[in-house]
């Protein structure tokens, strides 16, 4: 018999990008999103309830964080996917730039 809490497993993953870019990136990816879904953000934070999560994000002087939350894994990897991409395109003229995703346990 499954337990109440193993069906509803949040799964959370981060992403530390060094960059004195932050905030450009940040902004970025928020405006990519900002006509599809709900986004909140001003040049530091940002809050974007996508598909297969929250993603929050962080800018200061020379990085910018990223957490996802999710619950569905699937969507969850899609959406770690699809994050990493719009990070690689803003960031795109920048050498060495990637977002690689920790999964939190």
């Amino acid at each position: 018999m499954k337990h109440l809490f193993q069906e509803f497993q949040m799964l959370e993953a981060e992403a530390r990008i060094a960059t004195v870019e932050a905030s450009r990136y940040l902004t970025g990816i928020a405006e990519a999103w900002v006509h599809t879904y709900p986004v909140r953000y001003d040049t530091l934070t940002a809050e974007i309830e996508l598909p297969g999560g929250e993603l929050v994000m962080t800018a200061d002087g020379d990085s910018l964080s990223l957490r996802l939350i999710g619950s569905d894994r699937k969507r969850f990897d899609d959406t770690k996917e699809s994050v990493a991409k719009h990070v690689d395109r803003v960031a795109e003229y920048e050498a060495g730039v990637r977002c690689v995703w920790h999964e939190i346990s």
